[in-house]
């Protein structure tokens, strides 16, 4: 890695990425390089709507299980096979990140405290009932 990859977060992640999912990377990467900038923009805008969604939802109580949390989940997958398609083991997986690295977990936590860990939850029943 070069000293200036080194020092951006972002080309860090990008770095790292491709190297631990070189496919799904590269299947990201194709479909991104597809829109516009202001279709990019919107795309990533409709991510962090779906995810202030999901916390209101949480922090009003609602449970993992829920049909209103498990429709948004269901939203936050299509969302994400706009960048690539998970499978059902996959998308467990992405959940699973979301509360082990630190990097995505902030991202959630600033909703509010415990969402990463419902979005786990919440990812792993939508995925289990809707993934095969």
């Amino acid at each position: 890695m070069t000293a200036d990859r080194s020092k951006d977060p972002t080309k860090q992640l990008q770095a790292e990425a491709a190297e631990r999912w070189p496919t799904e990377y590269s299947e990201s990467r194709a479909r991104l390089k597809k829109l516009s900038a202001s279709e990019q923009k919107v795309l990533f805008d409709s991510g962090g709507a779906i995810t202030t969604s999901i916390a209101g939802l949480f922090i009003n109580g609602e449970t993992a299980d829920s049909p209103q949390v498990q429709e948004l989940i269901g939203r936050h997958y299509r969302w994400v096979d706009c960048f690539w398609t998970p499978s059902q083991a996959s998308y467990i997986g992405l959940g699973e990140l979301y509360v082990q690295d630190q990097r995505f977990a902030q991202n959630y936590e600033k909703h509010a405290t415990g969402l990463a860990e419902f979005m786990r939850r919440s990812m792993t029943l939508w995925a289990c009932e809707n993934l095969t």
